[in-house]
């Protein structure tokens, strides 16, 4: 064979590689965004605070006493409630160390968002006279983060 035919083979080849080797392209490249799952962690426990708290006596505005009227607020601060049961079964009032019915004249929401909400209270009665504490048990607001315990 003649050097000429060689490299005319060799060049047919590369030209016929060539031209079957390449990659297609495309103009318009397609993008598929699934959302596969949303995930909410709460970690954190609701949140209830004493905003505060008044008596009508105003010489000692938080000692009770059986004569004048208590009022006050308390807040929830939790944005993935799932049970409330707050209301005036669950505040429990005690009154110098000692656990007493007092006669509740209100209790209702005051206002609320996505993340609080805020209650007022008022009660007389307290059936006994000295330094006021209110308690109100775990359980009482459930969240997300106490569900799937």
């Amino acid at each position: 064979m003649h050097k000429k035919t060689k490299i005319f083979i060799a060049l047919f080849f590369i030209f016929i590689f060539s031209i079957f080797s390449q990659t297609a392209s495309a103009k318009y490249v397609i993008e598929d965004i699934q959302l596969v799952a949303k995930i909410d962690i709460d970690r954190c426990q609701p949140n209830i605070q004493l905003m505060d708290i008044t008596s009508s006596n105003t010489n000692y505005s938080t000692y009770a006493n059986q004569n004048h009227l208590i009022t006050g607020h308390l807040k929830i601060i939790e944005k993935n409630i799932t049970r409330n049961d707050l209301s005036i079964d669950n505040i429990k009032v005690i009154v110098n160390n000692d656990l007493v019915t007092p006669e509740f004249k209100s209790f209702f929401l005051v206002s609320e968002n996505a993340i609080e909400k805020l209650y007022e209270f008022s009660f007389t009665h307290t059936t006994s006279n000295g330094s006021l504490t209110l308690m109100i048990p775990e359980g009482v607001v459930e969240d997300k983060s106490r569900f799937n315990q």
